[in-house]
């Protein structure tokens, strides 16, 4: 009971959920701990907004602070969660796809472990429904090549019942972040703002040019996400298909590569455990160009012309 009633990390209840969406809508802006559950957040988000947008993003924490701006005269909506997997992917083009019609434009975030076997993230489960309707409808999916919801619901289970949840409950019970409906930028808050972007503290994105490449080279050697070096059929699959199906419905889809920090892609270059990372980038360059598809962004940064400077973390 006290797990459920204070739970410091939002992983039991989703109560609060409906009011922070609502407010969304209604443009205001939201602050407090904006990534946790964000993949219900953004559901509830598309399911209660009254209009389809002309531009819509797909993608995760790299493409997350991507606004409205850059898209000047078009109404804009970034559906990005943190982790995003090409599942979540599907979720969000159901829910559009249940509203009639989908935007004209929408921007893919092709991270590149995407496309390997080493990246694990279990919480698309939390709309796996979705998931199974969307899969369907594009075809060539089977929705028994994925796990059940309950692989998901069991870690619900066993944070219900943890000792160690309890002793953080104790611990943080009044203390933890809460969720605030705000109608201005804080600078010191992560915020999600009414377009569906995040905002972040000026903490995480003011840092120096070398507390930031450190940051880089920490991220090379914890993040085992690139650690692959060939590509996975399934998951080149899923991608071929959702790509695929959009340009049948006549969207515009743009596949943006995101750029690594300099020290973090030397790294990368020089280690014969990353080699998938740039067969990934090959691979969807190639399928853009078969497809006729438009593309933005490169693995290497030189390639683009970015420098250190412009990075504030790997």
């Amino acid at each position: 009971g006290t797990n459920y009633l204070v739970d410091p990390d939002y992983t039991l209840r989703k109560d609060y959920i409906p009011t922070l969406a609502n407010a969304l809508n209604n443009g205001k802006m939201v602050s407090g701990p904006v990534n946790i559950n964000s993949r219900l957040l953004k559901k509830q988000w598309i399911i209660e907004m009254e209009a389809v947008p002309e531009v819509l993003v797909l993608g995760s924490s790299r493409t997350l602070s991507l606004s409205g701006e850059a898209f000047p005269g078009k109404t804009f909506f970034n559906a990005s969660v943190t982790n995003c997997t090409f599942q979540d992917m599907y979720v969000f083009l159901n829910l559009f796809e249940k509203k009639d019609k989908l935007p004209g434009t929408i921007v893919i975030c092709a991270d590149q472990w995407l496309f390997g076997d080493q990246f694990i993230e279990k919480r698309w489960l939390l709309n796996r429904k979705e998931f199974e309707e969307m899969a369907e409808k594009v075809g060539g999916i089977s929705s028994e090549d994925f796990p059940s919801k309950w692989e998901l619901d069991k870690e619900w289970v066993k944070e219900l019942f943890s000792i160690r949840y309890l002793i953080r409950s104790l611990k943080y019970r009044g203390k933890a972040e809460k969720f605030e409906v705000q109608t201005a930028v804080v600078p010191n808050k992560m915020m999600f703002l009414p377009d569906g972007s995040r905002h972040l503290p000026d903490q995480l994105t003011g840092l120096s040019e070398k507390e930031v490449a450190g940051k880089a080279v920490n991220y090379f050697y914890s993040s085992p996400d690139e650690y692959f070096t060939e590509l996975d059929s399934l998951q080149c699959r899923l991608f071929e298909s959702l790509v695929m199906c959009l340009q049948s419905k006549g969207c515009d889809a743009l596949l943006f590569i995101p750029s690594y920090h300099p020290e973090t892609c030397k790294l990368l270059k020089h280690s014969a455990k990353t080699t998938g990372v740039f067969e990934a980038e090959k691979y969807v360059l190639d399928f853009a160009q078969k497809h006729q598809l438009k593309t933005a962004g490169r693995t290497n940064p030189a390639d683009i012309n970015l420098e250190e400077a412009d990075f504030y973390d790997a």
